[in-house]
């Protein structure tokens, strides 16, 4: 659904509204589909650069800067500059300006036609009269945000921000969306398990697409009541995984005291970890899947943590929630002193002998098979000695890099390989093949016996 701004220019103010404004002397659309709660606010200067402006767009010389930000923390959301142009948005000046990119790369307009996945605004629409040029500028200068090139002291207006009346997802209308996003989700991040339909559309795709599911339980500070939340759920399955942030923190980049601390979704910074980590691929392209993201080496940064009231985490908790193979955020003592780290890596696949137990080990699993999966479509359609040689060629490079790596352990039952991996016609058969893949991944240290002794 989107979303639609309009900063107007009147004769003697501005307005931010959802509407355009009909006494508008110029007016910037900004469409997105992103929402806004009451927190947003967008302030907007001005400033006149005294460059030349052509007869017909004598505003070219004036630069607007809209930077939309959390009134709380003061964070940054997005920012955008550029100049007006006088209507038609991006057609417009491609059809007038269409060889001086230069110059359409300098208006507003342009924001919104780069077209980029990521893209804050999909669309920004400027239009202005020339002939009302100096009433514009008038109108910019009686408003407060019209300033000189170079100008110490910045003149700016701040406007709330309408807040977004948002319509929620149906489950079948994500299931949709996820499964139709042309390049696979490695991961799919839930900050919320309140919506068991919603958790079932996801958890199916997860199972077609072969992705990660990762689950935040929520505000619960009572451990007895995450746990039999989680088994309700009952997802069995090693690409899931569920989260429990037990503390509370303020927001990043808190610059008020009404920033005050309390919970929030850990599976913001679980999700990134993870994308940080992937990153980090060596020579050939293999990321190190086989690091967990949990204990010392992922600390949670979250500023000025503490431990929510009510929140227990005795033996008998700590028992209770491995057994419902959840992650807990919690806070750890270590040799050089203590953080707040994912206190376990394991999956919801409920096994006490598996490697698929553990996050790290059905990252893997999941990697090589999508990989393995990509090589087979790659070669299907050639001639079938063709096929059966190019697949067994690349995808034993493949998982020999894995191996090396350190994402694939030799294994007893295949006698010492790391894997094992064939393709073969099936007999009497023109067209079909079979292809197996058994591998061993890497696992994690997340038990230990101590024996502590003293001797003379």
């Amino acid at each position: 659904m989107i979303k639609t701004l309009y900063l107007s220019v009147l004769a003697a103010s501005m307005v931010l509204e959802t509407q355009p404004n009909p006494s508008a002397l110029a007016s910037i659309q900004l469409d997105t589909h992103y929402a806004f709660d009451n927190n947003v606010v967008a302030t907007v200067k001005v400033t006149d650069n005294k460059t030349m402006a052509p007869a017909d767009d004598p505003l070219n010389n004036l630069i607007f800067n809209i930077t939309l930000s959390d009134k709380i923390t003061a964070a940054t959301i997005t920012k955008v500059e550029g100049r007006l142009y006088t209507g038609g948005g991006i057609e417009a000046l491609e059809e007038k300006y269409g060889t001086d990119f230069l110059y359409m790369a300098g208006k507003l307009d342009m924001v919104g036609a780069l077209g980029g996945d990521y893209d804050f605004f999909d669309h920004v629409i400027t239009s202005y009269e020339p002939n009302q040029a100096n009433a514009i500028k008038s109108a910019l200068d009686t408003a407060g945000v019209l300033n000189a090139l170079g100008a110490y002291r910045q003149k700016s207006k701040t406007f709330s921000v309408p807040a977004t009346a948002v319509v929620d997802a149906t489950p079948d209308e994500v299931r949709k969306r996820l499964m139709g996003i042309q390049q696979r989700p490695n991961y799919i991040g839930i900050a919320d398990m309140s919506s068991l339909p919603i958790i079932e559309a996801a958890a199916e795709v997860m199972n077609k697409r072969n992705c990660h599911l990762m689950l935040d339980v929520g505000d619960i500070a009572n451990w007895q009541t995450m746990v039999a939340l989680v088994n309700s759920i009952n997802i069995n399955d090693s690409r899931c995984a569920v989260l429990w942030n037990t503390s509370k923190s303020r927001p990043a980049r808190a610059a008020t005291v009404l920033a005050r601390k309390k919970w929030r979704p850990c599976i913001g910074d679980y999700l990134g970890k993870h994308l940080l980590r992937n990153a980090r691929i060596n020579e050939s392209g293999v990321p190190p899947l086989h690091e967990p993201v949990a204990g010392y080496r992922y600390p949670i940064l979250f500023k000025d943590m503490e431990q929510m009231a009510g929140v227990d985490l005795d033996e008998e908790a700590q028992n209770a929630i491995a057994a419902a193979r959840v992650i807990p955020v919690i806070y750890e003592e270590f040799a050089d002193g203590g953080r707040w780290v994912y206190g376990d890596a394991l999956t919801q696949y409920d096994s006490k002998t598996s490697a698929l137990k553990l996050t790290n080990a059905a990252e893997i699993a999941t990697y090589t098979t999508n990989v393995v999966t990509g090589i087979v479509k790659k070669h299907l359609l050639k001639a079938m000695s063709s096929f059966v040689e190019d697949v067994q060629d690349e995808a034993s490079k493949f998982l020999d890099q894995c191996a090396t790596a350190g994402l694939l352990q030799p294994s007893a039952e295949l006698d010492g390989k790391y894997y094992v991996f064939t393709v073969a016609p099936i007999d009497n058969s023109f067209e079909k093949a079979n292809v197996t893949l058994i591998r061993r991944p890497e696992g994690c240290a997340r038990q230990v016996i101590f024996n502590d002794t003293v001797t003379r």
